[in-house]
C-alpha cells in the first residue's frame, strides 16, 4: 500500500462544477465546493426535504416518469472527479481533482455499510445514503491529481478492487463524466482529515483472467448456503424500482457466479430469476428487454464462480 498526503489546502474546499435540469444537462451550472456539497445534503433546505420525500415516494409506487420529472426538476448533480469546458464530457476535461466517486444500489444494510467503509478506509473523505435509503455513496480522496484518463481509472480501480468485495459496487464510476446527484441524509459521515490512497488498478476481464484451478470450491455445500443464495437473489430483484438494467445487469451476473461456486442447479436459478422480473411492478413494464439483458449476464457469469458475499 501507498499511502500519501495531497493536502495543501483543506480537502474539503476542493471545487469541482454543478448542473441543474436532469441528468442530461452537459453544461455546468457553476462550481460547487465539497463541503458546500456536504452541507447541502446533511441540512438541505426545507423545501429540498420535502422534494426528496416526493421522489422516495415516486419510486416506491414505480413511478419512473415522475421520479426523473422531479429529479430534473428539483435536484442537481455534481461530476466530483474532473473539470470541464466547455460541456460535460472526455473531450472536454481541462483537470482533474483527486477525488474518486463510489456508489452501491439496491442493497439493504444501507446505513450499514455507509459507516463501516468509512470507519474503515481513512481515505473516504464523504459517505452518504440515497433518499430512499437502498444504495448509498463515496467520495474517496486520490493519493495523487490524475492527470489522464487513464491515470484516473487507474487510481479508481485500485479503490474499487478492495470496495468490490461487497455486493453491487456500480462500476459505471470509472467513467469522471458520470454525474452524482445531491441527497438527503442528516446522519452522513465526512472528515477534514483524509489521507489519499495510491494504489493503481485496472479493470478486469474476469471470463478471460479467472483460473479456475485457483478457486477454492467448498467441499460440502449445505442447505442453508442454497437458500441464502436464493433469497439474496430474490431480495435483489425485488427491490429494484429504478435504473432496471443496470440492476439487472450485477443482480444476475451475481447469481449465475453464485451457481458456479456452490453448484446450484442454473435452471432453478433462472427459473426464480424469470418470475421475479416478471412480478417486478418495475420491471413488468419491460419484461422482454429485462429479460434479454439478464440472460445475457445470467451466462455470462457463469465464468465468475462467486461466494456469499462478506457481511458487516
Amino acid at each position: 500500500m501507498a499511502w500519501g498526503n495531497t493536502k495543501k489546502m483543506s480537502n474539503l474546499d476542493l471545487q469541482f462544477q454543478w448542473y441543474n435540469n436532469g441528468i442530461k444537462t452537459i453544461k455546468p451550472s457553476g462550481n460547487i465546493t465539497l463541503r458546500q456539497l456536504i452541507q447541502s445534503i446533511i441540512k438541505p433546505k426545507p423545501e429540498m426535504v420535502e422534494a426528496f420525500k416526493l421522489i422516495q415516494e415516486a419510486g416506491a409506487r414505480g413511478d419512473k416518469a415522475e421520479k426523473d420529472r422531479l429529479k430534473a426538476e428539483k435536484l442537481f448533480f455534481t461530476t466530483p472527479s474532473a473539470i470541464f469546458n466547455p460541456i460535460r464530457n472526455y473531450e472536454s476535461i481541462i483537470s482533474f481533482l483527486p477525488l474518486g466517486v463510489y456508489e452501491y444500489d439496491n442493497i439493504s444494510n444501507c446505513e450499514e455499510l455507509r459507516d463501516y467503509i468509512f470507519e474503515k478506509r481513512k481515505d473516504c473523505i464523504f459517505a452518504f445514503s440515497s433518499p430512499s435509503k437502498t444504495g448509498c455513496k463515496f467520495i474517496f480522496l486520490f493519493g495523487e491529481t490524475p492527470t489522464s484518463i487513464e491515470h484516473y481509472k487507474a487510481l479508481w480501480f485500485g479503490i474499487a478492487h478492495d470496495l468490490d468485495k461487497f455486493i453491487n459496487l456500480d462500476l459505471s464510476n470509472e467513467r469522471c463524466t458520470q454525474p452524482l446527484y445531491n441527497s438527503f441524509d442528516p446522519d452522513a459521515k465526512f472528515r477534514e482529515d483524509a489521507v489519499g490512497y495510491t494504489v493503481k488498478g485496472y479493470k478486469t476481464n474476469a471470463v478471460k483472467e479467472i483460473k479456475l484451478e485457483d478457486i477454492e470450491f467448498p467441499e460440502e455445500v449445505s442447505e442453508e448456503d442454497i437458500e441464502k443464495c436464493f433469497n439474496l437473489i430474490t431480495h435483489l430483484i425485488d427491490r429494484i424500482v429504478d435504473s432496471g438494467h443496470s440492476q439487472v445487469v450485477s443482480t444476475c451476473f451475481t447469481a449465475s457466479g453464485l451457481c458456479a461456486f456452490y453448484g446450484i442447479d442454473t435452471n432453478e436459478m433462472w427459473d426464480l430469476i424469470e418470475d421475479r422480473i416478471r412480478d417486478n411492478d418495475y420491471l413488468s413494464k419491460g419484461t422482454d428487454n429485462y429479460l434479454k439483458t439478464a440472460k445475457t449476464m445470467f451466462n455470462r457469469g457463469l465464468g465468475f464462480p462467486t461466494a456469499l458475499k462478506n457481511k458487516i
